[in-house]
């Protein structure tokens, strides 16, 4: 009985000191914002808000939203430097206070901060702010400052640089789904490597699953753009069926893109041999089917014809495994014909053991055929281990 009294006493004492606590809290800010008010100069202003920030006196939001909106007011009346200066300041401090209480009522003011002030780092700072409070009607003209920014460089890059940084950052804290281009296109954009960088970061924080978004970007971006998308759905954390499918969508995009640049092409066969190995991981999709096809008898070179046979392998289906023994009947033939190169030779090497993965009584004609044909006898024991595995 001892105990429980006194912890209802120590309770109560504790209460009492929140109390009081709360009480000398709000006293002083009372006091602080009186002082801020018999302010007449913007330095003398930012001073006060500045001790404000540093006593970290709790509810402090309501007078720095304040401040904000006479700091909008007296703006274009200011003449000389200094008060310009101080204007400057005092919009960088209330920004940060105000995005770290998260103060969504203010979000407007901030927003106007970044149409009014022409200093880059101010607006950066409103920008990130916005972000912080996570304002839903601002989240629009956040996403289009950096998609307007992506366009050019400004006549003034570093000044453009930063402005495109606070975007970022917003846009990082705001985690939606259509924040994702802008922040895609930054990553490959015009900036120097610390902002192409931060966007790069700043990526799989909005969505562990972008598909959605780089379905957009795969289907209109140029080859790099494409490659890009490619390999930001890959290090994502989208589910293996996504995977999958978008690998089958970047693989049809390495095929229609055609184009007649060298560059050009070694880039697309290199969006073409990633979404294979992309499918090895994730899955094949039967729409796929024809692409791997396409691949292995047009592929740009060896490894792009080996990755489609990999792929197929990894298809495990009867359609992937007519595929694998029509190429194999056609090495056949040649070898009937005495008309083998040393391609064919590693051709038919990759070929046989992918049969046998798919696991598909498709493949045991061409498989048996093997055996009848003048290969070596290394090729046909790996068509007798390939006709072990059909079902």
């Amino acid at each position: 009985m001892k105990g429980a009294h006194e912890m209802k006493r120590f309770s109560a004492i504790a209460a009492l000191l929140a109390t009081a606590a709360f009480a000398f809290a709000s006293e002083e800010l009372d006091v602080y914002t009186w002082i801020y008010r018999a302010s007449i100069s913007p330095a003398e202003r930012f001073a006060v808000l500045k001790n404000v920030a540093e006593a970290e006196i709790p509810g402090a939001g309501e007078l720095y939203a304040e401040a904000l909106s006479q700091l909008l007011i007296e703006f274009p009346n200011l003449k000389t430097v200094s008060e310009r200066e101080s204007a400057d300041s005092t919009a960088r401090l209330l920004a940060d206070l105000l995005g770290e209480a998260k103060y969504a009522a203010a979000a407007t003011d901030l927003w106007r901060i970044v149409q009014t002030f022409s200093n880059p780092l101010v607006k950066a700072d409103a920008l990130i702010a916005i972000g912080r409070t996570r304002s839903e009607d601002l989240f629009e003209q956040v996403a289009r400052t950096l998609q307007d920014l992506n366009l050019r460089p400004t006549s003034d890059p570093e000044s453009g640089e930063r402005i495109a940084y606070g975007a970022l950052l917003a846009l990082e804290k705001y985690r939606k789904i259509e924040g994702f281009p802008p922040v895609f296109f930054a990553s490959t954009g015009w900036y120097s490597r610390r902002v192409r960088d931060q966007a790069a970061a700043t990526l799989p924080l909005i969505a562990d699953d972008p598909t959605q978004a780089l379905e957009g970007i795969m289907r209109q971006g140029d080859s790099n753009v494409k490659l890009l998308a490619l390999q930001t759905e890959d290090a994502s954390k989208a589910g293996a069926a996504a995977k999958s499918a978008f690998a089958a969508l970047a693989l049809s995009e390495g095929w229609t893109s055609a184009t007649s640049d060298v560059k050009e092409r070694q880039i697309l066969a290199n969006l073409r041999k990633l979404s294979m190995a992309v499918m090895q991981r994730s899955g094949v999709t039967s729409s796929a089917i024809p692409l791997l096809d396409r691949s292995y008898r047009e592929g740009i070179d060896m490894e792009e014809k080996l990755s489609a046979i990999s792929a197929l392998a990894a298809g495990r289906s009867d359609d992937a495994a007519l595929v694998l023994a029509s190429a194999l009947m056609k090495l056949n033939e040649r070898r009937r014909a005495d008309a083998t190169t040393q391609d064919d030779e590693r051709i038919v090497r990759a070929v046989i053991p992918a049969l046998g993965a798919t696991g598909s009584v498709k493949g045991r004609p061409a498989l048996q055929a093997v055996e009848n044909m003048d290969w070596t006898n290394a090729v046909k024991v790996l068509a007798g281990e390939a006709l072990k595995k059909l079902k």
